[in-house]
Formats: C-alpha cells, structure tokens, sequence
C-alpha cells in the first residue's frame, strides 16, 4: 500500500481521531494556510507545521492501522 499523502492524513485524522483538542488543531489547518498564502511560501508551510505538532501532541489515544499510518506521515511533514 502507497504511503498517504498529508491531505489524506489530515483528512483521516478529521474523521476518525475523536480527541476534541486535536479536532480543534486539524479543523484550524486550512485558515493557517490561508493566513500564510501558498503552500510553497514558508509562512504558510510553517503554520501547518505547528497546527500539525499541536494536534499530533493529542491524538496520543488514538490507535488502530489508521492511526499508525496517519500519524507517521503527519509526523514526517512536521518535522521536515
């Protein structure tokens, strides 16, 4: 199986993860963008990174194959 893109996770993320924090953080990604202007700008990149690490930081309950394959992406695209 291809490994998700960070739209796919993301998207996953919104609909399975039921943690209300991170809910918060997934649901504030596209206005962080919005705010950074396009996603090859840095600004708009760096906003998703930190929407990212935030919501990451409350899915830690969170589990299942979904989760595991979610996550991993989510984490490479925060920390690259």
């Amino acid at each position: 199986m291809p490994e998700l893109t960070i739209d796919q996770a993301i998207q996953i993320a919104k609909n399975e993860c039921k943690d209300p924090y991170a809910q918060t953080y997934l649901k504030a990604i596209p206005k962080a963008i919005e705010l950074g202007g396009a996603m090859e700008n840095a600004t708009a990149k760096q906003g998703l990174k930190t929407q990212l690490l935030y919501a990451l930081s409350n899915m830690s309950y969170w589990r299942g194959q979904n989760a595991r394959e979610c996550k991993k992406v989510l984490k490479k695209f925060a920390n690259s």
